[in-house]
């Protein structure tokens, strides 16, 4: 079921998914994705939870596709009380292994610490987090001038967002300070 890497540098992963409500009685459980399309959970071999302070291997028997839901079962436990004392685990991949992405794309983990610059060239500041209210993405900045809390620009790419620069850990946007 399990086995243990002793590294738990957790910038090395990304959280990918959680281990959700049970399913039936033989231990299989919903498997709530955070990746924008569900299906990318099939492409990943490895996967890891956090037990104490260390990154534990995870396999899974199966991960299968049940109406809009991710069912998945792990090997080795086969009731639901092994299920519920191994506990809603977030599941994790290594970042090494994310597919490689297309120029001017980045992973929203990349983007934090980026520079936001404007297309008048004025830095606004850096990316604090990207969020999600509902409607879209947000990028929260963490203003340059002083007299700003909180700067929030939404993600809309080649509208709001005109490119993404990783050489440079630039974004540049159509955004004003004052917006």
């Amino acid at each position: 079921m399990m086995k243990k890497n002793n590294s738990a540098d957790l910038s090395l992963f990304l959280l990918i998914a959680k281990i959700g409500k049970t399913r039936g009685l033989k231990g299989e459980f919903f498997l709530r994705s955070y990746a924008e399309n569900s299906q990318t959970l099939f492409s990943y071999k490895n996967f890891y939870a956090q037990s104490s302070l260390a990154m534990e291997e995870v396999h899974f028997e199966y991960m299968k596709e049940n109406n809009s839901n991710i069912v998945a079962k792990l090997k080795s436990i086969d009731d639901i009380d092994k299920l519920q004392a191994f506990g809603q685990k977030d599941i994790f991949v290594l970042k090494s292994e994310l597919p490689e992405l297309k120029e001017n794309e980045a992973y929203w983990f990349e983007l934090k610490g980026m520079q936001v610059i404007n297309l008048e060239g004025r830095h606004l500041g850096r990316v604090k987090e990207v969020n999600n209210f509902g409607a879209s993405d947000v990028l929260e900045i963490k203003p340059t001038n002083k007299t700003i809390k909180n700067l929030l620009i939404p993600f809309i790419k080649n509208r709001v967002i005109i490119s993404i620069d990783k050489s440079e850990n630039s974004i540049l946007v159509d955004w004003q300070e004052d917006y």
